[in-house]
């Protein structure tokens, strides 16, 4: 009995062994089809732009930018609408648009607190790049990037772990995600530093004010490309948008009204190092995921979401979330902080479903995107966003039914605009003239020069 005790010891002893041994993060391989690939170190710029990028470059700011230009892969990086950091980002890490991934806002309304809270990694429905390259037997390692509160395997460092100061949080970043990149050679690290968009919020688009800031960014892409180069990787730089640097605008870069306006749709993308092409086609923030999985040799052909199971929701403390929301107040990305109306069946935030509304109207679905406006306005009916959008949108649907002699179609859709204007009437004249209601028409062209007298052929409708 002894002997038995003494070999069980020892298996034990074994097996911990064996068990420690283990690099940190190693899993098993789920994914057929994976490849030795490379290793890839990916830095998220949020907000960089070419058009200021070339002017560090050339003036001396950005020397190691331009030393990577020389021997890498440029493109344009285009994005999608609206150009909102979360749900973008999330589109280049699952390949998806935000339809399908279900990232839609900054923030959510947490489901026991009913308080705003940042955007969580709970909301997301189909599986992110660290999750595909876990199933393929590959180590990730993620550092800042939106949505990752709470956190999954190989997430080291969430939205919610990050400073609220953009200066101290990318420090923070990018000593965390070097370290990690020297001493543990993830396959894929993923770097997300928010400050190249912030700065240019906070300082309207000045580019001098944001001088220093951009060549400290230079020096950690030193690092960056030397870490690459220590393990083998292939070095990757993107943004998930342009950014309108020195711009003419008579809008605030931070007036939550105007804060996306100064997004540009082109954003950047340099893969290094790589035979560098004269005229690069451009890419989509949506081929992201797809290059870099092949990049990584993960196959692109196969449908990760049956291995994929979304995180288990967890709580944070208030101070952190006070943090996320007063900066993205500061930033003109939050318009309340108005916790969840007692009509909200879900944890979607207005401004969730006006985004929403916004992609499926760009994709003709134009019933849906009714829909989506409908309830933003339902659970804040004075959100003047929705309401324009809903306006538009019947407007210009009812033009389209009119012109196809959908008379009461069109005419329902004019009817359901609430911003008055002479066109309007002018529209809903020619709805009711098409159903052969005379007076209707009448009354509606008088509305509408009422509202601008400077309409010489509408008059000339009601002379005898």
């Amino acid at each position: 009995m002894r002997g038995v005790r003494r070999i069980v010891v020892v298996l034990v002893a074994v097996i911990c062994a064996c068990a420690k041994s283990l690099p940190p993060g190693a899993v098993k391989t789920v994914v057929d089809g994976a490849t030795k690939g490379k290793r890839v170190v990916f830095v998220g710029l949020d907000g960089a732009d070419w058009r200021l990028l070339d002017r560090f470059t050339a003036d001396g700011t950005m020397p190691e930018l331009a030393k990577l230009e020389e021997r890498g892969e440029r493109r344009v990086l285009l994005t999608q609408h609206p150009p909102l950091s979360p749900l973008v980002w999330t589109t280049m890490m699952t390949g998806v648009s935000p339809l399908e991934h279900r990232i839609l806002d900054f923030t959510r309304f947490n489901p026991r607190t009913r308080a705003q809270e940042p955007i969580t990694s709970d909301e997301r429905a189909v599986p992110a790049l660290w999750n595909m390259a876990r199933y393929g037997g590959k180590r990730a390692a993620v550092f800042g990037l939106w949505a990752t509160y709470p956190p999954e395997p190989g997430v080291v460092l969430t939205d919610r772990d990050l400073p609220r100061d953009y200066r101290a949080a990318t420090e923070l970043v990018a000593s965390r995600a070097l370290a990690a990149i020297r001493e543990q050679q993830p396959d894929l690290a993923i770097v997300y530093i928010q400050g190249t968009d912030e700065i240019g919020h906070l300082t309207s688009g000045n580019i001098d004010a944001a001088r220093a800031y951009f060549h400290r960014i230079d020096a950690l892409l030193r690092e960056f490309r030397k870490a690459a180069e220590t393990n083998d990787a292939e070095l990757v730089v993107a943004s998930d948008h342009g950014f309108d640097w020195g711009g003419a605008h008579a809008e605030s870069a931070t007036a939550t009204a105007t804060a996306a306006k100064w997004h540009r749709e082109e954003g950047v993308w340099l893969a290094w190092p790589r035979e560098r092409a004269t005229r690069a086609e451009p890419m989509h923030v949506a081929d992201v995921c797809a290059a870099l999985r092949t990049m990584l040799g993960l196959p692109n052909d196969l449908d990760y979401r049956r291995y994929f199971t979304r995180v288990t929701p967890a709580s944070a403390t208030s101070r952190a979330i006070d943090e996320q929301i007063a900066k993205l107040k500061s930033l003109g990305y939050l318009a309340s902080t108005a916790p969840a109306p007692r009509n909200a069946a879900s944890t979607r935030t207005p401004q969730s479903f006006n985004n929403e509304g916004l992609i499926l109207r760009e994709q003709r679905r134009d019933d849906e995107a009714q829909h989506a406006f409908e309830e933003a306005l339902r659970l804040d009916p004075a959100y003047a966003s929705p309401r324009q959008n809903l306006d538009d949108l019947l407007a210009s649907r009812g033009v389209t039914r009119l012109r196809a002699r959908d008379c009461r179609g069109a005419l329902d859709d004019f009817r359901g605009v609430r911003r008055e204007s002479a066109l309007l009437y002018a529209s809903i004249a020619a709805a009711e003239g098409c159903l052969g209601n005379e007076q209707a028409a009448e009354n509606a062209v008088r509305r509408s020069l009422a509202l601008d007298p400077n309409q010489p052929e509408l008059r000339a409708l009601l002379r005898p």
